[in-house]
């Protein structure tokens, strides 16, 4: 925490020193940003963060769970997981904003093409993730699977879903991370609301105080609602293991 607040307090310092040797509308000062933070809360700020991260967990959770079914799906067999390999290495090489375009092109501009970009980027990555994960049971323990006969859906039931579930954290923190930066970027560049459409009509008007502004507000409410998502995370896996 020592640390944090540390590199937050230098961030500061150098924010400041460099706003020195710049008009106000070119890098505006920390002082001046913290003043036009408070004059946008307001109903329209609360609704843009709302929109935002509604889009991003509703993604985010069909995501995830389709790359569970693909990660568990892959281990049916070696050719089926061959396969599905393949496939998420070469999705995940395009890059982001030319999924971007195609689904503009095919859905238009708003909330489905946003939702639709940020799950093409995390399938991918979750689901490879989950299968590197998978990788790590036990041969010892497949091999007994094997010799008892133990159909399929047992082990996804007993060992691949527990498994995936026992090492999601590390999974989350890189993938929800992933899925906000391309949130901002999709509704930045195809969105009608939102966090990253407001930094579109701040950037229009000009007001560049208010835009530095957003970007510390998105920094902060990504920081906030990933922090609040991993504690829920935790108190379930706590309560699981008690169990």
């Amino acid at each position: 925490m020592k640390l944090k607040i540390t590199f937050l307090a230098l961030f500061l310092c150098l924010w400041q020193i460099l706003s020195l040797f710049f008009e106000n509308y070119v890098l505006p000062s920390p002082y001046t940003t913290l003043l036009a933070i408070f004059r946008m809360i307001d109903y329209n700020l609360f609704n843009a963060v709302f929109v935002s991260f509604f889009r991003l967990f509703l993604a985010y959770v069909l995501s995830v769970m389709i790359s569970i079914f693909f990660s568990v799906f892959s281990q049916f067999s070696k050719n089926i997981g061959a396969l599905i390999e393949t496939v998420m290495s070469s999705i995940i090489k395009v890059p982001n904003i030319a999924y971007l375009t195609i689904f503009m092109l095919i859905i238009g501009v708003g909330s489905y093409t946003v939702m639709a970009t940020i799950a093409i980027t995390i399938i991918p990555a979750t689901t490879l993730a989950f299968i590197a994960i998978l990788k790590q049971l036990d041969e010892n323990i497949l091999e007994v699977t094997e010799i008892f006969e133990v159909i399929y859906f047992k082990r996804v039931f007993y060992l691949y879903l527990p498994m995936i579930f026992e090492s999601f954290y590390p999974v989350f923190q890189m993938s929800f991370s992933l899925g906000f930066k391309v949130m901002v970027m999709a509704e930045f560049i195809a969105g009608m609301d939102g966090l990253g459409y407001k930094l579109v009509e701040k950037k229009i008007s000009f007001n560049i105080d208010e835009l530095f502004g957003y970007v510390v507000i998105m920094t902060f409410t990504g920081i906030f609602f990933q922090k609040l998502l991993e504690v829920i995370y935790l108190k379930i896996k706590d309560v699981h293991s008690r169990i």
